[in-house]
């Protein structure tokens, strides 16, 4: 067993409750073989100084270190760190094996920073879409080069997906490369009640309802097209819901749109239990945590062709469609609400179990730390 410091650029914090919350959930996977802990800074003005919040979710032990953003804003970020590595190093005395650092930019300069300084190896896994167009986010010379330096100093880069891996290469970052996906707790997503007893035929979706991301206003277009009663779409998010609100007003079909805000996790899974088909129309994407929770619950997904889906897909799974194609989305939706014995889900669920599970996925890990360690 070895000990394990998490270093991410997001993480759930008071400031953002959900923000990275697939790294909180490798942290636990992680944590069945090793002993884990996550160091977190994170700006918040409603402090006057530097706040260490240390506490045990699980077997994780985490510490968050808020800090009010000054003048120097960088110099801020970097004494946030050191007090929190500190912290874990001195005061709980612990001597750190391996880094696994998550989310490369813009966080990667801590990951360096241990490596040049205390010669502890590190691994990245990454999740974030922008490496498929880095020339899209106008990122610095020092940001590129920072990133440059996070993959060539690298024990190994682990990308969630085959799709994500190729765009790495394609952008000529070279890395010893292994994919592990995103992981979902099974124990709290899966099968519950019986879908046959809605009264209701529910799509559902859940996202950050960041509309040129994740195109919830196809989804709405698509569900206006449906002409069979008696169905409800229901949309839940932690991003803004007025825009949603104002273009349900306008909408003609008799049929029942739901939007409601942002919810726990033990609520989201209630809510893919219920759920005929979840929904995702997404623009772009990686491999999206959504579906691999809905799959997990026996729940059936349509999904758009982008980034590692069709890699997880399958036709015991879902249908797929092309993105931005709302013909395509209305004939599928169509064909969910005429063909409700189609999928099996105990065999949807079986597939997550065996590739998405906490111990298939901590198991991964555990043998990259022994690999980057030796």
């Amino acid at each position: 067993m070895k000990n394990v410091l998490f270093l991410s650029s997001w993480y759930p914090s008071r400031v953002h409750n959900t923000l990275g919350n697939f790294v909180r959930y490798h942290a636990l996977a992680s944590s069945k073989y090793n002993s884990i802990n996550v160091l977190y800074i994170v700006a918040d003005d409603k402090v006057k100084n530097y706040e260490i919040d240390y506490f045990k979710d699980h077997e994780i032990a985490t510490t968050i270190v808020y800090f009010k953003r000054g003048i120097f804003k960088y110099l801020n970020y970097l004494i946030a760190f050191i007090k929190g590595f500190n912290f874990l190093t001195k005061k709980k005395s612990i001597k750190f094996d391996i880094v696994h650092m998550n989310i490369m930019h813009p966080g990667i300069w801590q990951a360096l920073f241990l490596k040049w300084r205390f010669k502890i190896p590190f691994i990245v896994s990454e999740n974030w879409h922008g490496f498929q167009d880095l020339s899209k986010f106008k990122l610095s010379l020092l940001e590129l080069k920072l990133i440059e330096l996070g993959f060539k100093f690298s024990s190994a880069i682990c990308p969630v997906s085959q799709q994500l891996k190729i765009s790495m290469l394609n952008a000529n970052y070279k890395a010893n490369y292994k994919i592990i996906p995103n992981v979902v707790d099974t124990n709290k997503f899966k099968i519950g009640i019986s879908k046959i007893t809605n009264k209701h035929f529910t799509f559902l979706h859940v996202s950050t309802l960041d509309d040129s991301i994740k195109n919830v206003s196809g989804i709405i277009n698509a569900f206006e097209k449906l002409t069979h009663k008696n169905i409800t779409l229901k949309i839940i998010g932690d991003g803004s819901t007025n825009w949603i609100l104002d273009k349900i007003k306008n909408l003609k079909t008799s049929n029942t749109v739901l939007v409601e805000n942002e919810k726990n996790h033990h609520e989201i899974a209630s809510e893919m239990q219920k759920a005929n088909v979840f929904v995702l129309f997404s623009n772009i994407e990686n491999l999206p945590l959504v579906l691999i929770e809905s799959i997990s619950c026996g729940t059936p997904f349509i999904a758009t062709k982008v980034g590692g889906i069709p890699e997880m897909f399958h036709k015991d799974l879902g249908r797929l469609v092309d993105s931005g194609n709302i013909d395509q989305l209305v004939e599928e939706m169509n064909f969910m609400i005429e063909n409700t014995n189609y999928f099996d889900s105990e065999e949807i669920r079986s597939y997550a179990l065996n590739n998405y599970s906490d111990k298939v996925v901590g198991k991964q890990f555990n043998d990259l730390y022994i690999e980057a360690c030796s």
